[in-house]
């Protein structure tokens, strides 16, 4: 009976809250001249705190996408930026190629200058053979385009070889390292001479050899050494390179200087061949290391 009288106790006062919320609404209703008006309040007041999670939720919404679009615009501008870049240093690379091939060109124009009776032919090298220790070569001019047997080839830096195989549009040339070829060559200040040749312990190294030079001579290192024009091969005071260190043959007779090449005998890629100078001597040979003028050289031979 006890906990009946307080169950309907509870349901008392639970009724009479309620109709003192009723009294209340009602008082409040007059009091503002309506229902309707407050009702509308009331209505404000409940939805209120809805209607604010819902602008928090639209508002993180649209931050969301306005971030994903930022990203997507971002993304779209590093491909652009990566993009200018990419040929910027393309640029970069064609500008540093032309400056080189210009400095070439005022090199071999200042020889010119010097040498008024030269004609040069540019030629590109097209092949090298990998098992040559003295960086021979072939080039992608022969016959067809007024190359013969002999002719000089150098770079605006200095003597690299001379055609020791030709062909009708293409030409193998032997190096200032190779023991194959072989040139008068001074020093440029002493005028102290020898024959230019090279051996495989110096060639390994990228390197040639004046050789048979006086014990008397006064080649010191640094000094440059040139061509001296005996021979008709090669026209005279083409620079050849740089000695190096100069020691005496084994047999003690003479001397010989290690000469660091001007040319980068192992490594260029655009080469001219002087096709005619003063002086010139025209060798002509059917053949040479097997090499014939009627027919292509093998490539890298």
């Amino acid at each position: 009976m006890r906990n009946r009288f307080n169950f309907r106790d509870s349901n008392l006062r639970i009724f009479l809250t309620a109709v003192l919320v009723m009294t209340c609404v009602m008082i409040y209703s007059i009091g503002t001249g309506g229902r309707s008006d407050f009702v509308s309040s009331l209505a404000g007041i409940i939805t209120e705190p809805v209607q604010r999670v819902s602008a928090m939720i639209s508002a993180g919404f649209g931050s969301f996408s306005g971030n994903f679009e930022d990203i997507e615009q971002i993304r779209a501008e590093n491909e652009l930026l990566k993009k200018k870049v990419r040929e910027m240093n393309r640029k970069t690379v064609d500008y540093n190629d032309l400056k080189a091939q210009n400095e070439q060109y005022r090199k071999l124009l200042e020889l010119k200058e010097e040498n008024d009776m030269y004609q040069f032919l540019a030629s590109t090298v097209i092949s090298r053979d990998s098992g040559d220790y003295y960086a021979g070569f072939t080039l992608d001019k022969g016959s067809n385009d007024g190359v013969e047997l002999y002719d000089p080839v150098i770079t605006a830096d200095g003597l690299v070889g001379y055609i020791s195989g030709l062909g009708i549009t293409s030409s193998k040339v032997t190096t200032i390292l190779s023991p194959g070829l072989e040139v008068g060559a001074v020093d440029k200040d002493t005028r102290d001479g020898g024959t230019l040749f090279g051996e495989i312990s110096t060639a390994k190294k990228g390197n040639t050899r004046l050789n048979y030079l006086s014990r008397e001579c006064d080649v010191t290192v640094g000094d440059i050494v040139v061509t001296s024009g005996f021979g008709s091969v090669f026209p005279a005071n083409l620079i050849i390179g740089e000695v190096k260190d100069i020691r005496a043959e084994s047999e003690n007779i003479s001397l010989y200087a290690e000469v660091v090449p001007a040319a980068d005998v192992r490594g260029c890629t655009e080469v001219f061949i002087i096709t005619e100078f003063e002086g010139q001597r025209s060798v002509r040979k059917d053949s040479i290391e097997g090499y014939q003028t009627t027919e292509e050289p093998a490539t890298g031979k």
